[in-house]
């Protein structure tokens, strides 16, 4: 049984005269790779091709052994076509990876085995078969045409953000499944030559990564149609509905982090929390030494708390402990819903009088006690939960009024990083973002600065450049023993750093 499944997708119109040593091309290729459990098949979308391409294609495949299935079109173009053809594929289900290339012969369709194997290799979501990267050339390509596809892919560059990427513009691909799925669900637009710019922009902003295997391009076998200026003019437009397409993608990316991290090779090998299990929870422990950290906390939250405290998403009780600590006349509801913390929540706390453990949501008690308390406190709770408006809306019901909120989270989006990830997070906040939530309850904002100045750089080293997926007592104690007091001592001088690893808002019902 073959490892890995891919489809060839050839999008065609008055191909016939190329279509046949493509198709050739493809069958040796496909030989090749099956020497590796890689099965290839094609399927080609004829848009209505009066030279008969789908009937010369079907018969110079049963001649090469070449399994082909024929979708039909109907005058949608290269973009739509290639679209209907992902659609078709994904409903039958069962493959790894689609193919996308020229069939007028401009690209070798031998060199698929070299770009699929770069794209197993570096478990992209998009892998270019490149003439503009290092290592790719395009010999008998005009200047003219090359100083207008090298321009082009400037331009999308610079005006839509693409990164690593030097040739946009080109057809040859290796796609992910679920990159496919996304540009249908989009609805991309898919006309014209910025068909290509915008989904290969499309799924970068998603978080799938892009990269590039250098290839030949060649002549095709019925030569160039010269560009035209509608042409020139349709994609420079395209450029700019691109660029608010990805735009909208990076604003819900930075609401919902996790979901674009999940797409990234970095990630896919570690496993994100579950809702009813916290999956950091070694890294939890070994963070609840950092006692100067959450020391620090307690003391920041400590002057705004009322006499009836309830602090959501207690996790072990480290920060329970410390509250108890500093406000010995008040009453602590700690309340954790993971099942794989609340019997360490149970035991730390079963020696303070004061603190009373619960393992339900915030949304269950406030079902049977809105309203009961003077201050409600989440400390790095908030980023685990994917609609926090709401959760801030059942916070707004749990306080009563003139009861204050106390929120303390991860901070600066591009931060985001593997133990983010593993730790369920779905966002990093920056202050817009923290307020919206919060104001929009109906709280009063009195507080909202960033903390930890000293942390950003290691974190940003640790779980953004080095890829760490664990947090070691070594280095809770490194953090805790020298990054904390440094943050301590910046604050001090500067009160509300423009920048910070974590964020504190306070809030008050009025």
């Amino acid at each position: 049984m073959p490892e890995l499944h891919g489809t060839v997708v050839l999008a065609t119109y008055n191909s016939g005269a190329s279509v046949g040593p493509v198709l050739a091309e493809i069958e040796e290729t496909a030989a090749v790779l099956r020497r590796s459990g890689i099965d290839l098949d094609v399927l080609l979308v004829d848009d209505s091709s009066p030279d008969n391409t789908a009937g010369i294609a079907t018969d110079e495949a049963a001649r090469l052994g070449l399994k082909i299935k024929v979708l039909s079109a109907s005058n949608l173009g290269v973009g739509r076509s290639q679209l209907a053809g992902f659609e078709h594929l994904l409903q039958l289900g069962g493959r790894d990876f689609f193919v996308t290339l020229d069939p007028d012969g401009h690209h070798d369709a031998r060199q698929i085995t070299d770009v699929v194997r770069a794209f197993v290799a570096r478990r992209s979501g998009v892998t270019i078969g490149s003439r503009w990267a290092r290592g790719g050339s395009s010999p008998g390509t005009s200047a003219l045409r090359s100083l207008v596809s090298r321009t082009a892919n400037f331009l999308a560059r610079r005006i839509v953000g693409l990164h690593g990427v030097h040739d946009a513009t080109t057809s040859f691909r290796i796609i992910r499944p679920d990159v496919a799925q996304l540009w249908i669900d989009r609805n991309i637009p898919a006309d014209g030559y910025g068909y290509f710019t915008t989904s290969v922009a499309v799924a970068q902003a998603a978080g799938f990564s892009v990269t590039e295997s250098p290839i030949t391009f060649r002549p095709r076998y019925a030569g160039v149609r010269s560009l035209s200026f509608s042409d020139i003019a349709a994609f420079w437009r395209s450029l700019y509905t691109t660029r608010v397409l990805v735009s909208e993608l990076r604003n819900e990316s930075r609401r919902d982090q996790a979901t674009w991290a999940a797409r990234s090779p970095h990630l896919q090998a570690q496993q994100a929390s579950s809702n009813s299990q916290f999956g950091a929870a070694e890294e939890l422990e070994n963070l609840a030494q950092a006692d100067r950290f959450f020391g620090w906390i307690a003391d920041e939250l400590a002057p705004h708390l009322g006499q009836r405290i309830l602090e959501v998403g207690a996790g072990i009780g480290t920060i329970a402990t410390k509250m108890a600590e500093r406000k010995g006349m008040s009453e602590i509801t700690a309340i954790e819903p993971a099942e794989n913390l609340f019997e360490r929540l149970q035991t730390t706390t079963a020696r303070l009088s004061n603190v009373t453990a619960l393992q339900l949501t915030s949304q269950e008690l406030a079902s049977t006690r809105p309203r009961q308390f003077d201050s409600i406190v989440y400390v790095n709770v908030l980023e685990h939960i994917l609609d926090d408006a709401a959760e801030m809306h059942t916070a707004f019901e749990l306080v009563a009024p003139g009861g204050t909120l106390g929120v303390f989270v991860p901070a600066m989006s591009r931060l985001y990083g593997t133990l983010d990830y593993k730790s369920g997070h779905h966002r990093r906040y920056d202050k817009t973002r923290l307020r919206e939530v919060i104001a929009g309850a109906g709280f009063e904002i009195v507080e909202l600065r960033y903390l930890e100045v000293a942390g950003v750089v290691p974190y940003w080293l640790m779980y953004r450049v080095l890829n760490r997926q664990s947090l070691s007592p070594m280095s809770s104690g490194v953090f805790d023993r020298v990054v904390v007091p440094v943050s301590k001592l910046l604050q001090r001088a500067v009160p509300s750093p423009p920048i910070g690893k974590n964020l504190l808002a306070i809030a008050r019902r009025r």
